[in-house]
């Protein structure tokens, strides 16, 4: 999903202008809350110019609505999604990519994309315990090649960064931990170091 125009949600006192020209990450496993924060964060204010959110499991099903979700069509994917992402942030955009990034070469595919390019990038990762996961698993209602034991494993595996925002979703609402995200990008947080959140990433074994 493209989304134009991001809003966010942030109390009068904390507004203030957001780290322009560069790529958020917003990561983490299945059922850790991303797509829920996104939404606050996007929801019930005027919009903004110069936000772009990119859904990549939605890029995914216009992209490929037939697939088995084999590996190959979700860095497909991926890779569609880094394109995008790579054009919109070289016309001045910051753009928020939303879906997992446990892989090693789903993190490549965006450093790729950005090669030659100074554009920035934050990570915010989304923490859930494996039973808080699967729970939450239990109460969707949408079609998945998940299962409980894949849910568990992938919430317990996540390959967390010191370097990223850390969103612990079981505590606070959507809309606390939109403006959470926010309220940290407005301070200007540093940029990680592309190479190595790409090597903390997992491989396919």
């Amino acid at each position: 999903m493209i989304r134009p125009d991001l809003t966010v949600v942030a109390d009068d006192e904390s507004r203030g202008e957001m780290t322009s020209n560069g790529i958020v990450v917003l990561s983490g496993p299945p059922c850790s809350g991303k797509t829920t924060a996104v939404k606050a964060m996007a929801d019930g204010l005027s919009s903004r110019r110069g936000r772009r959110h990119l859904e990549v499991d939605t890029l995914f099903d216009l992209l490929f609505p037939a697939s088995d979700r084999n590996r190959d069509d979700r860095m497909r994917a991926y890779d569609g999604a880094h394109l995008l992402a790579r054009m919109f942030v070289d016309r001045g955009e910051t753009v928020f990519l939303e879906c997992t990034y446990a892989r090693r070469d789903q993190r490549a595919s965006l450093l790729e994309a950005l090669a030659d390019s100074s554009a920035p990038l934050w990570i915010v990762e989304f923490f859930v315990t494996p039973d808080e996961a699967v729970t939450r698993f239990r109460e969707r209602c949408q079609a998945t090649d998940l299962d409980e034991e894949i849910v568990r494993e992938r919430a317990d595996a996540f390959p967390y960064s010191d370097q990223a925002l850390r969103v612990e979703s079981s505590f606070g609402t959507p809309e606390e931990h939109a403006r959470r995200v926010i309220t940290w990008l407005q301070q200007g947080p540093r940029p990680v170091d592309q190479d190595v959140w790409a090597q903390a990433g997992r491989d396919w074994s």
